[in-house]
């Protein structure tokens, strides 16, 4: 690989002795790991090979496990090593309230609901990326999350210091994906470096202000690049004295570096078995924030009983439907903010579709129960062929009474099917149909 000149030179500015091996890295492959989904499984897959030292959730693995039925159940999230740093960073506990400011496609948010969070806010900017990141948070059987797209600087204005936890994995040069992402290289300049720093400051004033009292942000980047991270963390600090660097869960871990001036830490290829990249906790002083308005709430009567009719003969757990939109019925996590004026693709957990005096059940629904959850269930062996058959969208036999079907994979919520007649009429989405 054939790495940019200016870029080599600031490398062994800052690596000294090192440069050697840091450059030998770049011709070592990339090792691909994925993370378990403890919401929806309890063991890793079989091709999983030894656990990443910074993640307890994540490992390497051989094979492709993407291929897998279990992957499209929500079992796991296949993601770079060192970028399950991050949310190791944040040190989550259950009950905050997580905002991922920018959030696609998914890796840290998914990582993220792993931890409880009363509320997870997942917001992108871009809309076709914030597609892929619904996709993601309902393929992880998610509850509690809302899927936004709007800017940090709106979110900011609209809801202030809100969150106990701000992530904000910034957008960045790349120069840590160099090994990964040839176009990473070709995109390259010091004119687009310098242009990732001053957005990315931008982005970190709005961080801090939608960080309630008490609060962090995990500040983040897949670059080398001192302007982007050292720098945009130092210029913040000195305008914001009601912040402050805070230990990480990281600090422990061998092969992490202390960054430059000792802010942050940052993760080389060739001191650690992940690609590159910067992370950094913030920690805000003690405070009070000013209440904020909650997320206005309104159902329809008649929708409402569909649902809970469907629930009676369906599940056994009991979920509320506390707000229609649309033809949409949905469960929304109690510390929902105000969302009027935001542009929201998801707000909790999709329970259905009400049309013409029917009930439908989402898929979003089907993914997030567990096979306990459901009357009836229909389950099938990972990646042989009924399971496939499933994901292609063919009918299957099944034995069962008439209604509503839990399909599973090897235990794991996959889809809807409505048994008829001795036949599993099949609900997976078309547009996820393989």
């Amino acid at each position: 690989m054939e790495l940019p000149e200016k870029f080599k030179s600031r490398m062994r500015a800052l690596l000294g002795a090192e440069y050697e091996d840091f450059l030998a890295s770049y011709e070592q492959p990339s090792l691909p790991a994925l993370r378990k989904n403890t919401l929806k499984a309890s063991s890793f897959p079989p091709c999983c090979t030894e656990l990443v030292p910074w993640c307890d959730l994540g490992a390497y693995y051989e094979g492709s496990p993407g291929r897998s039925v279990l992957h499209e159940a929500g079992a796991y999230y296949i993601q770079e090593p060192s970028a399950m740093a991050v949310v190791t960073a944040a040190n989550i506990k259950a009950g905050e309230k997580v905002l991922d400011l920018c959030a696609a496609p998914g890796g840290k948010s998914t990582h993220a609901a792993c931890f409880s969070p009363s509320l997870l806010v997942a917001n992108e900017i871009v809309p076709s990326r914030a597609v892929t990141l619904g996709q993601n948070i309902e393929r992880c059987g998610i509850h509690d999350c809302v899927v936004t797209n709007a800017s940090p600087a709106l979110l900011a204005d609209k809801w202030g210091e809100f969150f106990d936890v701000v992530i904000a994995d910034v957008p960045c040069s790349g120069e840590g994906m160099f090994r990964r992402r040839e176009i990473a290289v070709r995109e390259w300049s010091e004119e687009n470096c310098a242009l990732c720093a001053m957005r990315d400051a931008g982005i970190l004033e709005s961080a801090a202000r939608l960080t309630a009292p008490g609060g962090k942000i995990v500040y983040s980047t897949c670059t080398f690049n001192r302007a982007e991270n050292e720098d945009v963390i130092e210029k913040f600090l000195l305008s914001h004295d009601e912040f402050s660097l805070s230990p990480t869960p990281l600090d422990r871990i061998e092969g992490m570096t202390r960054g430059i001036g000792g802010i942050g830490l940052r993760l080389y290829p060739h001191k650690l078995r992940g690609e590159g990249h910067f992370v950094c906790v913030l920690k805000k002083a003690d405070g009070t924030a000013a209440r904020g308005s909650a997320l206005k709430r309104t159902v329809q009567k008649q929708a409402v009983k569909a649902f809970e009719e469907f629930s009676k003969g369906a599940l056994k757990e009991r979920i509320e439907c506390d707000l229609c939109a649309g033809n949409t019925l949905f469960r929304t996590p109690k510390a929902c903010p105000d969302l009027s004026g935001v542009k929201y693709l998801r707000v909790g957990l999709p329970l259905g579709t009400f049309e013409r005096g029917r009930f439908t059940p989402h898929h979003s629904l089907a993914l997030a129960l567990s096979k306990e959850g459901a009357r009836q269930t229909l389950d099938l062996v990972a990646d042989e062929k009924p399971s496939l058959s499933y994901l292609h969208g063919e009918t299957l036999p099944a034995d069962l009474e008439d209604g509503w079907t839990l399909v599973t994979v090897s235990g794991i919520s996959l889809g809807w099917g409505k048994a008829v007649g001795g036949v599993l009429k099949n609900f997976y989405p078309k547009g996820l149909r393989k």
